[in-house]
């Protein structure tokens, strides 16, 4: 029977030895923990066990290396071990198994050499042997982390590393790809621009309604970078989000709510934008050609001062003492 498999207790024939040499009992106690994602308590047990059956049947799978401790609000929970994972540490020897456990426990973050000795508590050169013998096995791997350069980072050998250490979309070769960034931002402000103002014969500078509702989303942004096949590498809406959100950092594009579209982006609630359901549309900002003809009132410091309420005669503040007044005037 294949150990890997995901089976339930109906999938194992009487008379069958369950995955991995597991006694009923104890396959039934692992399919209770593997089915609590979070783990379970010491004191929690399937239905239909007694107590003893659960402590016999807990403490064999520990010795299996097919459940782990890990601690959870403070608390120690079970958690349950993948079977291929298990038989794979079971085939090492003690220091391998120790350091192949806690590598896997770090997923696919890694856990950095220095992270894995404190953990491990192995001195450094039956570490170091142990790592390359796991290696040589094709048991682990070494990646390249591109916050931390210089750290060796290992996880599991057919694990893929996550965005946060390759970098994600952005990274080639553990370097940040500022020639494929700038042209997808070029590409994602010509389509907004597109998107963001109606084009009239005649008329340059019209502009849509405040009733108007197509702005383009990052998920439309996304489908349009697809389609076109701007780019080979396959960007998930929250690397177009981000890169949309540079272009409102660099002030020619502005996100704007669906049901607000028209008004000013206002809302009581500080933490609204940091709501991942919201769909933001963006758009685009047009700058004017020409400045607007200046009015001598704007413009003198008075228009303008930001203590225009204190300023007395003979007072702390004056028309006479006044160092923005000096500055204009100089100009």
């Amino acid at each position: 029977m294949d150990e890997a498999r995901d089976v339930t207790m109906s999938d194992v024939p009487n008379g069958e030895e369950a995955p991995f040499g597991l006694s009923s009992n104890e396959w039934k106690f692992y399919q209770y923990v593997r089915n609590s994602p979070k783990g379970v308590k010491f004191t929690d047990r399937p239905d239909g066990m007694d107590v003893q059956e659960a402590y016999l049947a807990m403490n064999a799978l520990l010795k299996k290396n097919t459940l782990e401790v890990i601690v959870l609000n403070g608390e120690n929970m079970l958690k349950a071990i993948d079977l291929r994972d298990a038989e794979k540490a079971s085939k090492l020897n003690d220091d391998a198994r120790l350091v192949y456990n806690a590598i896997r426990a770090a997923g696919n973050t890694g856990i950095w050499t220095k992270d894995l000795k404190k953990k491990t508590n192995l001195h450094t050169i039956v570490l170091n042997r142990t790592l390359k013998s796991l290696e040589q096995k094709h048991e682990i791997k070494a990646v390249k982390h591109v916050k931390y350069p210089t750290r060796k980072i290992y996880m599991l050998f057919n694990v893929t590393p996550s965005s946060e250490v390759t970098g994600g979309a952005w990274y080639t070769d553990q370097e940040l790809d500022v020639d494929f960034i700038e042209s997808l931002k070029t590409a994602c402000l010509k389509y907004i621009m597109s998107r963001s103002f109606p084009r009239i014969e005649g008329v340059p500078d019209a502009v849509f309604g405040a009733d108007h509702e197509h702005y383009p989303t990052a998920a439309e942004v996304r489908r349009f970078i697809t389609e076109s096949r701007i780019s080979s590498i396959d960007l998930s809406v929250k690397d177009i989000t981000s890169l949309l959100d540079v272009l409102v950092y660099d002030g020619v594009v502005e996100k704007k709510l669906p049901f607000m579209v028209g008004m000013d982006d206002f809302s009581d609630d500080e933490d609204e934008g940091d709501d991942a359901s919201i769909q933001w549309s963006y758009k685009a900002v047009r700058k004017a050609a020409t400045r607007l003809p200046i009015e001598a009132l704007t413009e003198t410091p008075c228009g303008k001062c930001p203590v225009f309420s204190f300023c007395v005669e003979d007072g702390p503040i004056s028309p006479i003492t006044c160092e923005y007044f000096n500055t204009w005037l100089d100009w």
